[in-house]
């Protein structure tokens, strides 16, 4: 059996993957390092360098892991590209989602909740882009004051805010992506309310997942 090694920034959002991979025969392993996003966010000391050399080493300890999963999009960014540091496969969650959003043709609505992971995000994105030769045509909305609501597990008011600004996006043309696990729910109602689909970082997860197993046992 497959172990699956899930590290979040917030107890949230292991429901998320439970709903993704409860229905398979991977073993979920979830472990909640709020401390990151804490020291990242009031500490001027815990710089880039130190972010890095800090999650390099939480992840070195899950060496009972055969897949890594990285939820929190701000760990993501402090890893940067010390993925080859580990003997197992490490998935940022927005990985698989830059590629479907590569597949994208003609404009996108890229929405964040959370405007502390957009620069890291985006530039991910465009390096990713970059690298497989894609143009992405994307206008980002950042939702301010909003995110706060999330952490204080205020999800109704936060998923409220967030399908009011869904709603907004709809208005415009083209296809809308939301880049936050939080995000989530708030995008399958808004589909079931309005049959309009939108992108979000579970769309992809479950099938890039099995291609990095199918990929471990060649």
């Amino acid at each position: 059996m497959i172990r699956l090694h899930c590290l979040h920034a917030h107890p949230s959002n292991q429901s998320y993957i439970e709903e993704v991979f409860g229905d398979t025969d991977i073993e979920l392993h979830h472990m909640v390092d709020s401390s990151f996003i804490e020291r990242a966010t009031k500490d001027p000391d815990f710089n880039p360098h130190k972010q890095q050399t800090y999650a390099i080493n939480k992840l070195m300890k899950e060496d009972e892991a055969d897949i890594i999963l990285l939820t929190c999009t701000q760990y993501i960014a402090a890893l940067g590209d010390q993925q080859h540091l580990f003997k197992q496969p490490i998935v940022p969650i927005d990985e698989p989602l830059f590629e479907l959003i590569c597949q994208i043709k003609g404009p996108l609505q890229i929405v964040f909740s959370n405007p502390n992971t957009v620069e890291g995000t985006m530039k991910r994105l465009e390096s990713y882009a970059k690298e497989y030769g894609k143009q992405i045509d994307a206008e980002v909305m950042v939702m301010e004051d909003v995110f706060h609501l999330c952490l204080n597990g205020d999800m109704q008011d936060y998923e409220e805010l967030i399908k009011k600004q869904l709603r907004r996006c709809m208005k415009k043309s083209g296809d809308i992506c939301v880049m936050q696990l939080s995000m989530v729910h708030a995008a399958q109602q808004m589909k079931e309310e309005t049959g309009v689909p939108i992108i979000h970082p579970l769309s992809p997860l479950k099938q890039f997942v099995h291609q990095t197993i199918s990929a471990l046992k060649e």
